[in-house]
């Protein structure tokens, strides 16, 4: 039993946190029941952002070990990480906070990558 993250590095709080935050949403949204929930989506807005890789695919691998299926708004830099947990994403382009613009990216099930164009999938390595 933890009391508090008190001496515990920067990425065991994350884990500690991430894990309590799956667990308290699963009890939410399937009470006492043994079954998982046939739809909980989780949405996380600047997911990742901060976070290195290594937490990322950990936190991901949480939510789906609790059955919660995620929507994640994040930076361009994390989407390789992503790629094995999602089956198509959609690309955001903000101008001058003002307009924007999306394009729906397909998963490649054979590459088991997204078929990202090669400018966005540039730029992502760029990050």
């Amino acid at each position: 039993i933890y009391r508090s993250g008190a001496g515990k590095s920067g990425g065991q709080r994350e884990k500690l946190a991430t894990t309590c935050l799956a667990a308290a949403l699963r009890y939410q949204l399937g009470g006492d029941e043994q079954e998982r929930p046939s739809y909980a989506a989780v949405v996380l807005d600047e997911a990742f952002g901060k976070a290195d890789n290594e937490f990322t695919e950990l936190a991901m691998r949480i939510f789906e070990r609790f059955g919660f299926q995620m929507i994640v708004a994040t930076p361009l830099k994390a989407v390789m990480t992503l790629e094995p947990f999602i089956g198509g994403a959609c690309f955001v382009d903000i101008t001058d906070r003002r307009h924007s613009a999306t394009l729906a990216i397909e998963y490649d099930e054979t590459r088991q990558r997204l078929d990202l164009p090669e400018q966005v999938r540039g730029e992502e390595l760029m990050a």
